[in-house]
């Protein structure tokens, strides 16, 4: 009789994780939605009697959050995707802020031409990291983290460790935050970057030829080599796309800030690994998902930000944040082993 109970709850105990295994996010959605409700419920009112976490300044920080570091984890979901890793993007960030400062505020370059030179600062970043990874067979956790050191060096040794101030009307106007007012088409025009890149990636990783290579080089880098498919070049543009969206998170860093400094990124290269793992992708090129790492970012974004509301301090915070990373890892082990 005991056998027959064990076969029927079984297969329903086998089917839910199949479930979790087939879709990753649903953690993540759920984990989300309960956090939602859970700072809802504890959030403190304001003097007006709303709640502080419902209000549409904090809804604002929430988005604009969530915005930063979800841009450069569309371009490390691709990394991830090909079976790779990068850690030196924090760094690309300091440094591309530097580069803007030095284009804007020291040497008064145009602006078109000011945002060039950031971009193709960040391609190199790129570049340089691809080479190592690609041409020289170095690890990627192990070269993105070496080449880290370097580009950290040239940003404090470029602005001498300086903030640089920046008063760009337009710098503002293009990559500005929801706060400033900057729009296109009364939508802000963060929204509008984040969006435009989210659906770009979208349309790379899942509905592309490049995708379906990503993925094969990911799953079994030898088979799809077997199979006609230049794994060098999709590992390399998956690098240098790397950099130029953290380029890009730097320019919405300085527009926000008004300023440049080589300590701006600090900690985000964990965040775009974190958010797009949260989202599904695993390590080994199973799966991927922007969507999924766009919610990542938002679960990331609002729980940083609801524990500030509850009174937690940041250390306290570091140690919630670090548990979710771990469980993060372990989810995403997981679900590699059992596809």
């Amino acid at each position: 009789m005991s056998g027959s109970v064990t076969s029927t709850i079984a297969p329903k105990r086998n089917r839910v994780l199949d479930l979790i295994v087939k879709y990753p996010i649903l953690p993540t959605l759920v984990c989300f939605i309960f956090m939602v409700v859970l700072f809802i419920i504890l959030s403190p009112r304001s003097r007006t009697g709303e709640l502080i976490f419902l209000t549409p300044t904090n809804l604002v920080n929430i988005i604009e959050a969530t915005a930063g570091f979800s841009i450069g984890a569309f371009a490390m979901t691709l990394v991830l995707l090909i079976g790779c890793t990068d850690l030196s993007t924090e760094s690309i960030i300091a440094l591309c802020c530097v580069t803007l400062g030095q284009c804007l505020g020291v040497f008064q370059l145009s602006f078109g031409l000011s945002v060039l030179i950031t971009l193709l600062v960040g391609a190199l970043c790129g570049i340089i990291n691809a080479i190592l990874v690609v041409k020289l067979n170095v690890p990627s956790f192990l070269g993105t983290i070496a080449v880290a050191f370097v580009f950290s060096g040239l940003a404090y040794k470029i602005s001498d460790a300086r903030t640089i101030s920046l008063t760009s009307p337009t710098l503002v106007r293009v990559f500005g935050s929801m706060g400033s007012g900057a729009t296109f088409l009364g939508i802000p025009v963060m929204l509008w970057w984040t969006g435009l890149l989210l659906v770009g990636m979208y349309l790379l990783i899942s509905k592309s030829k490049f995708g379906r290579w990503a993925q094969a080089t990911g799953g079994n880098m030898q088979a799809a080599f077997s199979s006609g498919v230049n794994v060098n070049m999709v590992r390399a543009v998956a690098f240098i796309l790397m950099g130029v969206f953290c380029a890009v998170v730097s320019l919405i860093f300085c527009a926000r800030l008004g300023a440049a400094s080589p300590s701006y990124g600090t900690s985000y290269g964990l965040k775009f690994i974190i958010c797009a793992v949260l989202g599904g992708t695993t390590f080994t090129g199973d799966g991927g998902n922007v969507f999924g790492t766009l919610l990542g970012s938002l679960l990331m974004g609002t729980m940083t930000n609801g524990l500030g509301i509850l009174g937690v301090d940041t250390y306290s915070q570091q140690i919630i944040v670090g548990i979710v990373i771990v469980a993060a890892v372990v989810f995403s082990v997981y679900v590699s082993s059992k596809k």
